[in-house]
């Protein structure tokens, strides 16, 4: 983009071109392709860098993107295998591939809309009636909003977590029969330091597998640990007989968004507070905010931001508070999670979109005594929080 492209009127800036900024990007054009929507990406080409999975609650814009799914899925504890069933919402695997080529199919065929790929934005400045995007080449941007998605680095404080994972894409040998087609969401491993550690296998519908490492820790990043876990275990549950097609890798804030600081400047994606706390999930709870986004920008104009809910979010608070206390074994927490609550009601509560009728089913399934032992203390953190922002 040039630098008399950049003075013509953008009526919506996007940072960050991943799922967020993609997703509403792909809704908006899709239903309006005159949009003058910029999306400012800092990598230069999109590779399969992510596998997402979540219960489908509801249909979502990219479900011809969903590459397995099954209504069966396990958790594996010291205690044993449950094997859980829900026909009413799907486990999918979406791939990122997928994602990225129909987003960026849709964003090339506007005539409006570009996809600034290899650019950054260095500083972005709010007036009262638009906001200035300052790119690292020196191109300046001007828009009424922006809708800033892109990842932030941040110190994380007392209960919030870091979600580190590590995975491999991997091809395993016909004629090693090492894993079924159900979809093994939490296989838990000795914590090694860290305030839980698991194995996650998700099958593709052919002979390839996801093979992740998760922990949630207080410390960001362990890649490396993570991937020598990763293989210890490979190695033990599969030998020889497979083969890595790829490998993908993060650390996600387990933890509420930072307030927001600027009215025009709206926060999304990880940074805005699209992912559950306490699981880490945000595919899907994304989807769910493009949509509502999307619709309020088509009529009136106006972008929103990824909604809250104060009970859940209390919920996960303290859901972590009590995974954190020494005597907590967070095997058994979700152990008895998955199998003393309704399969149905768990589903919803996870993916956030619980019933009123789903929280005490869920409630009576956690060890009460840890939790209300923490109870006093998280009514003074949120007392605090009202004070500060009143």
């Amino acid at each position: 983009m040039t630098h008399s492209d950049a003075n013509r009127n953008h009526e919506l800036i996007i940072l960050g071109g991943g799922c967020a900024g993609l997703s509403l990007a792909a809704r908006l054009l899709h239903q309006r392709p005159d949009i003058a929507l910029t999306i400012v990406e800092p990598r230069t080409r999109y590779v399969e860098d992510r596998t997402w999975c979540g219960w489908r609650t509801a249909p979502h814009f990219f479900s011809d993107c969903v590459v397995a799914q099954s209504d069966t899925w396990r958790i594996v504890t010291p205690s044993g295998s449950q094997q859980l069933s829900c026909a009413a919402y799907a486990y999918e695997t979406i791939r990122a591939s997928l994602v990225y080529e129909k987003a960026c199919r849709i964003i090339h065929a506007s005539p409006s809309a570009e996809l600034l790929a290899g650019s950054e934005a260095e500083r972005v400045s709010e007036t009262e009636d638009h906001v200035e995007v300052h790119l690292v080449d020196g191109t300046t941007m001007r828009s009424p909003w922006v809708i800033d998605t892109r990842p932030h680095m941040r110190e994380l404080k007392e209960p919030w977590l870091w979600q580190n994972f590590v995975g491999y894409v991997i091809q395993i040998d016909r004629s090693a029969k090492v894993f079924d087609h159900i979809p093994t969401l939490m296989e838990f491993q000795p914590p090694g330091g860290s305030i839980a550690q698991f194995m996650y296998t998700i099958p593709f519908g052919d002979d390839s597998f996801l093979c992740e490492c998760t922990r949630f820790s207080k410390a960001h990043g362990e890649a490396q640990l993570l991937e020598a876990e990763l293989l210890r275990w490979l190695r033990q549950r599969v030998g020889c007989a497979w083969t890595m097609l790829r490998k993908e890798q993060g650390s996600l804030p387990m933890a509420p968004p930072l307030p927001a600081a600027q009215r025009r400047v709206i926060q999304a994606g990880t940074r805005g507070g699209s992912m559950r706390i306490s699981t880490g999930y945000a595919f899907h709870r994304i989807q769910r905010w493009a949509d509502a986004c999307a619709q309020s920008f088509l009529q009136n104009g106006i972008p929103v931001p990824p909604t809250g809910n104060r009970l859940l979010d209390a919920m996960d608070e303290l859901f972590l508070r009590v995974l954190q206390q020494p005597s907590t074994s967070a095997a058994e927490l979700f152990g008895d999670l998955f199998r003393e609550c309704p399969t149905d009601r768990l589903v919803r509560f996870l993916s956030g979109v619980p019933h009123a009728y789903d929280l005490w089913p869920v409630a009576r399934g956690l060890p009460w005594g840890k939790f209300l032992r923490q109870t006093p203390r998280l009514a003074d953190t949120w007392f605090s929080r009202a004070e500060r922002s009143a």
